[in-house]
Formats: C-alpha cells, sequence, structure tokens
C-alpha cells in the first residue's frame, strides 16, 4: 500500500489522457474561451485560447507539486521540524525510510486527486466552449467537488491513523 510508484504511474496515464483530449479539441475550440462560470453555469469570464491552456498547466503543476516535490521537501527535513503524532517512533532511524516511502505514496494518490478534479474541470469548460449554450454544467462540478471533499476527509483520516498506531512492543517506548 505504500509503494509510490503505482500513484506515480496513475498520475502519470491521468495526465497523458487529458493532454490527448486537449490536443483532439484544441482545433475545434473558439480563439476566445469563456475560462470563469457562474454557479448556474453561465460564462462570466474569458480568454484567449494560448493563455486558458497556459494558465491550465500552470494549475496543473500545482498537482505535480504536491504529489512528488512535498514529499522530497519532507525527506529532507530534520525530526523535530516534522509534525506527527508519535514522530519518535516513526522518524527513528530504522523507520524513517519506510515513513518518508508512506508520505511519497499518500501524497502521491492526494496528487493524483488533485490532477483529476483539475483535470475534470478543465474537461467541463472545454466542453462549454464546444457547445452552442456555452455553459458549465455546474450539476457534474458539484458532484465532482463534493467527491474531493469526502476523498480528502477519508484521505487525511487514514494518513493520521496510520501513524496514530505504534506496536504494542513499541508504544512504551517512543511516545513524542
Amino acid at each position: 500500500m505504500s509503494d509510490p510508484r503505482l500513484p506515480k504511474l496513475v498520475f502519470v496515464l491521468l495526465l497523458a489522457l487529458g493532454l490527448l483530449q486537449w490536443a483532439h479539441v484544441y482545433p475545434l475550440l473558439p480563439d476566445v474561451m469563456a475560462s470563469h462560470f457562474s454557479a448556474n453555469g453561465t460564462p462570466n469570464g474569458f480568454q484567449s485560447k494560448p493563455a486558458f491552456f497556459a494558465l491550465t498547466f500552470v494549475i496543473l503543476g500545482t498537482s505535480a507539486f504536491v504529489a512528488f516535490i512535498t514529499p522530497r521537501i519532507l525527506a529532507n527535513k530534520p525530526p523535530e521540524r516534522i509534525n506527527l503524532p508519535n514522530k519518535a517512533y516513526w522518524l527513528s532511524p530504522e523507520r524513517r525510510e519506510e515513513t518518508i516511502r508512506f508520505f511519497r505514496a499518500q501524497m502521491g494518490w492526494f496528487g493524483c486527486a488533485i490532477l483529476f478534479v483539475l483535470l475534470y474541470c478543465t474537461s467541463l469548460a472545454i466542453n462549454a466552449n464546444l457547445s452552442l449554450a456555452r455553459r458549465l454544467d455546474s450539476a457534474a462540478m458539484l458532484y465532482v467537488m463534493a467527491g474531493f471533499a469526502l476523498f480528502s476527509i477519508l484521505w487525511c483520516i487514514f494518513f493520521v491513523r496510520h501513524f496514530m498506531k505504534v506496536p504494542a512492543h513499541s508504544a512504551g517506548k517512543s511516545q513524542s
């Protein structure tokens, strides 16, 4: 469960699928695109097509940062700079590598979730620009955001619970 290669592979596949979709629809999109929408799906902000995709690439970079750079930053921090339940146990020299591997895997999955939401929202905006009505599917956006909120809550619970557990034979030695 803590192999960081799987979320990295899923991340790359999601990104590749998104880029393929964009390459396919780019020539079909108008030169000036609706890029911001009100809660009811009506466009209320516009950008040139190149600006829309440039900004989208910058925003997608945030998911890559969360997934891959944040764990590297954590790996280089001294234990006293990391706030973690039972950190004396989890960041001890014999467990630190396993703990960092867990960070990398879990942050990778969180980055995949962020990437999915960003790609889905971009796809909704693209679809709105391809339709005559130029309306965003607000209900679909709401469902995806609710799903992401639920995922985030469950992810946080899983993450914290992992570090709350200390094997019984080590519980008395490593509390912090």
